[in-house]
Formats: structure tokens, C-alpha cells, sequence
């Protein structure tokens, strides 16, 4: 057997004097390491006799050996203690032996065996292998059979990747191309060194440059850590002066809930070692570069959040605290974020929002995602549907979660979560758990549901995600209450919905309202549905959920979370059992069927309240209610009574019906626009006003006029407006103001 010799170094830099955080680094990736050799021997003779193939690359080794070797070689860089190194090298020496346990003839069974069985088949696990035998094969406890075997197995298992050059912007690719890069480092005199580094260039450079594909909690931080080491690998330094490298971690950051990490989107699980330490590594990285104090903070958050759920750092949690070890600087001292409710971060690339009012573990914290497939990355998003089992999914990895909310937490508890990954490759029964009816969204289907026919029964279909678009309308950060304004738009099916969100901030209470137009003349079902584990308590048009744990992770159970519909007219109120996360749930909702004609309009209203489990709900309840509007279907008013003062949330449904029909500049007319709520008259998208005794307080946006009782509280200012599109002098018009605040003393 040839030994290829004339190893490339690579520089990783280290500090030579472990400082605070960085030494519980150290500490915990010693105790890793001690743990996993202990644990070694027995775990890879029970392997050899339950050996598993994978449906998806046959042989299939064990990723913990690999991990532990990279961890092992990461002790000896660092502490030069050779007996590192002597355990490194026996676990890479032993590695494709582990071969000899399948069949005689198994390299016959596919195509890119044709070489025969590779000793790494897992692209996942070639980095950790490559990278221990970079950091050992100087230090003397190699003999030149032991190189030669596995720098052989190094080499087999490159060529195998190299069949099938997965591309694009997303994990699967960077991580090809980080191990093909790493094998033409370690093994530059291989004949074939010359086109794994090509190859390594061609899948690395999309990501290098290109946004991210992808819309899961699971595969963000794969991406963003294997993305990081290949470019220390390849001397990429530039990658940091890009403005979407430097947008990702400050995206993740901003996620970031009272748990004390990332929530759940798109694949994903509640928050586990696997993808934990690699966010420790991504942030300490980007805190370094930036010199970003709140990103530091991001990373001790996520690691002290790991171990307070009492996580176990395995090899591969090791593997990646290594990272965060070497790329740390002590010098960035962390500090805690202070921004509430806000955008994350825009609404082309992240679609999210998050409502909170603080950054503690007893904070209230909701999260919607209206994130589309987008326009971005198309060829990618295109060849990866042509050549993989992908269609439970949106491209890639995502979920039929658009305008969901995939969490919402108060005081620690957990109230509303998302669904998990899935229980099957390539995904459950109807898609689970990817299909839109998992997740806490208003979904549609066509045609009509038989009233004694049940509404999973219903809405269940082969699980294939359908495309839609979504848009952010609206986001503002007002004196009583935030506001989101989100819409999704299903061409297929033709209808467009507007998911409206109002945060009570001082009460922690939640207004949503789910807002219809049909785009398309047809029978239409459309449900509202919200998940949790437990049902405590329910009425005609309320229930009270818990969720008390999520496969085995335990939650506070000190709040529940009241679901009220004030809305029942000609709808349905249901639940019934759903298989979620792993566990059995409830899917509650609310529901119609009809025929509508395009232009229709229809509203959903819900109204989420956190509280004290146990405690009564029916004062709560009965300070909510609706309130009559001049425009049925076309607008929806609710009415909340709070101490000392009632509060009115005015919502339009319809945004065009402002519009003159005549082309005239400007086009906003309030006598077509104007909708009466009880008390008040407006033509305001948005209207959420305060009354008590002496004054009345007002926030409004996308508005030309508030009245109260008759009387103005705001009016937009005329304006003369010349060039008219079709010919005629110049014409005297209003124009809505973007929002506006203001309390005004009652006469």
C-alpha cells in the first residue's frame, strides 16, 4: 500500500493560556474524551452485531469513533500530551476494519461502491477523521503501515463522495465540500488530491457567497459551522467581510427564546446536543470577528442552556466545543440583547417575527414564521427536487409552515411548539410531520367538508408540500401594543390570507386574526388550528392547553394557555388527537366550509392568553368580546375590558376597499375605506385605541381618518396632486399617514 506523504498544515489557532469560559470549554471536552474511550470498546462490538445499513448510503459506520478521534486530536494539539494522540490514532486505524462485519459481497449492492466499500460512507463524519489524522501524524505515534492504512481509507472514502457532488447552498453541500477539501490537505500528493480540491471549490464557493436554502432549526447551524471550517481550511478569510455572513449570526442571535437557545422551524426538535454546541461554536466565531458582545453572549446562552436541560457532551458535542475553544476571544465580553418585539431580521431571506418583553427565562415570547421557499437559489432549490425524495418538504428542509407559530412561551412554560422533524424517512403518514396541518396556522383545502366527516380526515393528503408566497404587510412597535401584519398567497387554490398579530403588552395576551380574501370562485374549507399536549379545560368556543413536556424534555407547569374564538357564526369548533413530536397532542381548531365567489372575504379571530394554570378563566373571558362593524366579513372588531379602561382592536380584512375604481392619483378615498366599530369610524388597516374616563388613546396605521363618537381625532392633510394619469387638472386629495400615535381629552 502507497503512503502519501507531505501533509499540509493547517494553522489553528489556539491561545496558549485558557481563560475563564474557554477553560469549562477545555474542562468539558476532557471529560468528553475520557467518558468516550471508556465507553469505546463496548460500543463498537455492539455495533458490529446490530450493524444497520442506511437506506441512504448502504455501509454505514458509526459517526461517534470519528468525533471522538477529532476530539482526542484536538487534546494532543493542545496539550502536546501524547497519549491523546496514541488513542486518536488506534480508533483511525481500527475505523475500516469495521467493514469486515458486513457481507462478503456487499460492495456488489450499488453503483458508487464500484471501488469497493468505503471505510467513511457518512460525508458527515469525514471532517472529524481527516481533521485528527492533520493533527497527529507529525507527533511520532504512527508507524508507516498505520499511515499508509489510513490515509487509504481517507482516500477511498473521497472518491466515493466525489460520485455523487450534492450542490448547492444548503448543509448536505458545504459538508461534501469540507470533507473533499480536507482530503486534498491531508493527502496533496494523492493522484487525486488535484480534483477533490476542485470539486471541494465548485460545491464550497455557492456557499461561500450565496444565501442559505434552507428554513430549519436542525440544519442551520451544520451549515454555518461546516461553511466556518471550511473556510479556515481553504485561508477564506474574506467570508467574514460579507454582509450575509455577518447577517446569519445576528439573524440566530435575535431567535434566540427564553429556553436559551434556537426554537423549533422547519426539521427540527426540540432543542438537543446535536445541533447545541455547534451554535456555541458558530457564535464564539462570529463574536470573534465581529467583536460583537451580544453574539458572545449567544454563545454562552446556548451552552449554559445545554447543560441546565442537563445535556451530555458526547464525542460529537466535543468535536464541535473544540471549535468554540479555538475560535474564542476572551477579550469580547458578553451582554445580554435589550431589543423587545422586532422583525428577524427583514422580509426578503429571515421572515420571522418575534414578540417578547425581555430576554429572562420567565419571559413571554412568541415566534411567527412566514417564511416561503423565497425567490433565491432557484437552480439549487430546482436540482435538488429533480434528485432527491424532497416533496413533504419546502425547499429545503422546511416545513408547510408559513404565517405558523412555532412557539410561544411565558414564565418558562411552554404553551405552543412546532411538530418535530418526522417519524420516516422520507416523511410520516400525510407528511407528518411537514404538512401544514401540523402547525399552528390557518390551512385551506378545496372543496367542502361533510359536516359528520372529521377535519384531519379531511384535510389529510399524500403530505406533498404545495408552493405559496408570502409577504410582510405591516410591523410596528406601538405605545400599548405590537402589531405584525403577515399574508400568504396560495395560487394553486386561490386564496390569499392575512395573519394579523396583536401583542397586549402589558397583560402578555395575544390577538390573532386570520383575515381570507378568495382569489378564485369555488367550495373552500378553511380551519384554524392550535396544538398542545393537554386539553385542562373547554367550553363552547375556549379551551385551556398545556404542554407539560416534549419527549421527555419537562417543562413549569404553572401557566396554561387559554384558546378563545369570539367568532362562531356558521363555524365549526373541534378537536381531535394528532401524532406530534413523537407524542400524542390535540389539534384544536375552528372551521367552515362554503362556497365563495372571488373577492370574498373571510375572518378567523383567536385570542391566546397565558396564565396561571389552575386559575378561573371565566373573568378573562367575559372581558372579551366582538363588536359590531358596518362592514361583516370585510372588517372584524374586538372589545377588551381592562382595569379602569376599555380597549378596541379594529382590524380591515379587505385592504383594497379604500380604492376608487378611477385612475386618480391618489386613490385612497375614505368614503369607500371607512368602517364603522361600535364607537369609533375609521379606514385605518389597523386601529387599536384605549378609552377611559378622561381621554381616548389612539394608534392607527395605513389611515387617513379616526373618529370618535363623530368626532375627529385624526385627520390626513390635503394635498394638491397634478399629473393625473388620465389627462385632467390637477385634483385636491388625501393620503394615508404610515401610522400615528396620540391621546386626546374627551369633550
Amino acid at each position: 500500500m502507497k503512503i502519501y506523504i507531505g501533509i499540509m498544515a493547517i494553522t489553528l489557532a489556539c491561545c496558549s493560556t485558557a481563560l475563564s469560559q474557554k477553560s469549562v470549554y477545555l474542562d468539558e471536552i476532557k471529560k468528553a474524551a475520557v467518558r468516550g474511550w471508556e465507553e469505546y470498546p463496548a460500543q463498537m462490538e455492539q455495533w458490529k452485531k446490530e450493524y444497520n445499513p442506511s437506506i441512504l448510503w448502504g455501509y454505514n459506520a458509526p459517526g461517534g469513533p470519528a468525533y471522538l478521534a477529532g476530539a482526542l486530536a484536538f487534546l494532543y494539539e493542545e496539550t502536546k500530551d501524547t497519549s491523546y494522540a496514541q488513542k486518536a490514532a488506534e480508533i483511525l486505524a481500527s475505523y475500516g476494519d469495521l467493514r469486515t462485519a458486513y457481507p462478503k459481497d456487499y460492495a456488489t449492492t450499488r453503483a458508487e461502491y464500484v471501488n469497493g466499500i468505503p471505510a467513511i460512507s457518512n460525508f458527515f463524519f469525514m471532517p472529524p477523521f481527516i481533521r485528527a489524522y492533520m493533527r497527529i501524524h507529525q507527533c511520532g505515534v504512527l508507524d508507516a503501515v498505520t499511515r499508509a492504512k489510513i490515509e487509504d481509507n481517507i482516500a477511498g472514502s473521497a472518491d466515493y463522495i466525489f460520485h455523487f457532488p450534492e450542490w448547492g447552498t444548503h448543509n448536505r453541500a458545504i459538508l461534501r465540500a469540507e470533507a473533499l477539501l480536507y482530503a486534498s490537505l491531508g493527502l496533496p500528493l494523492h493522484p487525486h488530491a488535484a480534483k477533490w480540491k476542485q470539486m471541494s471549490q465548485v460545491l464550497g464557493g455557492d456557499n461561500l457567497k450565496g444565501w442559505e436554502i434552507e428554513d430549519a432549526t436542525v440544519y442551520h447551524p451544520i451549515w454555518l459551522s461546516s461553511l466556518y471550517s471550511y473556510a479556515d481550511a481553504a485561508g477564506r478569510t474574506d467570508l467574514f467581510d460579507s454582509p450575509l455572513t455577518k447577517y446569519y449570526p445576528q439573524y440566530f442571535q435575535k431567535l434566540i427564546g427564553p429556553h436559551g437557545t434556537l426554537p423549533e422551524y422547519g426539521d427540527a426538535r426540540w432543542p438537543s446536543g446535536w445541533e447545541a454546541l455547534r451554535w456555541v461554536a458558530i457564535f464564539e466565531k462570529a463574536a470573534a470577528a465581529y467583536h460583537d458582545p451580544q453574539l458572545k453572549w449567544a454563545a454562552q446562552s446556548v451552552f449554559d442552556s445545554f447543560k441546565k436541560r442537563g445535556g451530555v457532551i458526547g464525542a460529537g458535542e466535543a468535536y464541535y466545543l473544540a471549535d468554540a475553544y479555538r475560535w474564542a476571544d476572551e477579550s469580547v465580553k458578553p451582554v445580554k440583547p435589550g431589543t423587545l418585539s422586532q422583525e428577524v431580521l427583514e422580509d426578503v431571506v429571515g421572515k420571522k417575527i418575534v414578540f417578547r418583553n425581555g430576554w429572562e427565562p420567565t419571559s413571554t415570547y412568541m415566534l411567527l414564521n412566514y417564511r416561503d421557499e423565497g425567490d433565491g437559489g432557484l437552480l439549487f432549490r430546482d436540482f435538488l427536487r429533480q434528485t432527491i425524495s424532497v416533496e413533504e418538504e419546502k425547499m429545503h428542509h422546511g416545513h408547510a409552515d408559513e404565517n405558523s407559530i412555532p412557539l410561544l412561551m411565558s414564565e418558562g412554560s411552554v404553551l405552543l411548539h412546532d411538530a418535530d422533524y418526522r417519524d420516516d424517512l422520507p416523511s410520516g403518514p400525510y407528511g407528518a410531520w411537514r404538512q401544514d396541518y401540523f402547525h399552528n396556522r390557518l390551512i385551506a383545502r378545496a372543496n367542502k367538508r361533510d359536516s359528520r366527516q372529521g377535519l384531519l380526515e379531511f384535510v389529510r393528503n399524500s403530505g406533498a408540500y404545495r408552493p405559496v408566497k408570502t409577504q410582510k404587510i405591516d410591523f410596528l412597535n406601538l405605545k400599548e401594543v405590537d402589531m405584525s401584519r403577515t399574508r400568504l398567497v396560495d395560487e394553486v387554490l386561490g386564496y390569499q390570507s392575512d395573519r394579523v398579530i396583536t401583542y397586549l403588552k402589558e397583560e402578555g395576551w395575544f390577538v390573532v386574526v386570520d383575515a381570507i380574501k378568495v382569489l378564485r370562485t369555488g367550495y373552500y374549507t378553511f380551519a384554524n388550528l392550535w396544538h398542545a399536549q393537554h386539553i385542562l379545560e373547554q367550553g363552547s368556543n375556549w379551551f385551556d392547553v398545556a404542554t407539560d413536556s416534549i419527549q421527555g424534555n419537562k417543562f413549569p407547569q404553572t401557566r396554561s394557555l387559554l384558546v378563545m374564538f369570539p367568532q362562531t357564526y356558521a363555524k365549526t369548533i373541534g378537536v381531535e388527537p394528532i401524532s406530534r413530536s413523537f407524542q400524542k397532542e390535540n389539534a384544536v381548531y375552528q372551521t367552515v366550509s362554503s362556497q365563495y365567489k372571488a373577492g370574498d372575504t373571510e375572518v378567523f379571530v383567536t385570542v391566546l392568553v397565558p396564565h396561571g394554570r389552575g386559575v378561573n378563566t371565566a373573568g378573562i373571558r367575559s372581558s372579551i368580546r366582538l363588536v359590531d362593524v358596518s362592514t361583516p366579513y370585510k372588517a372584524v372588531g374586538l372589545q377588551i375590558d381592562r382595569t379602569g379602561r376599555t380597549s378596541q382592536l379594529c382590524i380591515k380584512a379587505d385592504l383594497d376597499m379604500d380604492l376608487a375604481r378611477e385612475n386618480i392619483r391618489p386613490r385612497y378615498l375614505y368614503s369607500l375605506g371607512k368602517v364603522a366599530y361600535g364607537e369609533f369610524e375609521t379606514d385605518a388597516s389597523y386601529l387599536f385605541a384605549t378609552v377611559t374616563k378622561d381621554s381616548v388613546s389612539y394608534s392607527a396605521s395605513n389611515v387617513l381618518k379616526v373618529l370618535y363618537r363623530n368626532n375627529p381625532l385624526f385627520e390626513s392633510l390635503a394635498n394638491t396632486h397634478p399629473l393625473q394619469l388620465d389627462g385632467t387638472s390637477e385634483r385636491v386629495g388625501f393620503v394615508k399617514w404610515r401610522y400615528w400615535e396620540e391621546t386626546v381629552g374627551k369633550k
